[in-house]
């Protein structure tokens, strides 16, 4: 379970550190939102900062629960934001999947895709906990 959980904390980081990028006003929008946008425009990109914020909080919990990293919360806490981060990055993966943008869809759909399988790993994994 260990070695799924770093392989997808290793997917994951791409998705976070666009995320990051497109807040700060970096020409990668063909890889996000469909690519509308080669530069994600002002007003929207505080909308970043609470995807961020999830992702980092995604991440932890990825990594606290596959044994990485000590845990912030009591284990059963842990497990269910494990398996609720892996339901929520099954759906991301879907849109993503069904973007218009072809650099979305092959580049990152690659990392989410990855990731989400080690996530769903990673969760049921903490069922065989003692």
């Amino acid at each position: 379970m260990i070695i799924a959980t770093v392989i997808g904390a290793i997917l994951f980081l791409p998705s976070i550190a666009l995320n990051i990028a497109l807040a700060f006003g970096a020409p990668l929008g063909m890889y996000a939102m469909n690519g509308r946008n080669r530069v994600v425009p002002k007003e929207v990109r505080k909308a970043f900062i609470i995807p961020i914020c999830m992702q980092l909080i995604a991440m932890y919990t990825l990594l606290s629960a596959g044994k990485v990293l000590p845990m912030l919360f009591p284990f059963e806490i842990t497990r269910i934001l494990a398996f609720f981060f892996a339901v929520y990055l099954t759906f991301y993966t879907t849109t993503v999947l069904f973007s218009t943008s072809h650099k979305e869809k092959t580049v990152m759909g690659f990392f989410a895709i990855g990731a989400t399988i080690c996530f769903w790993i990673t969760a049921f994994g903490t069922l065989n906990w003692d």
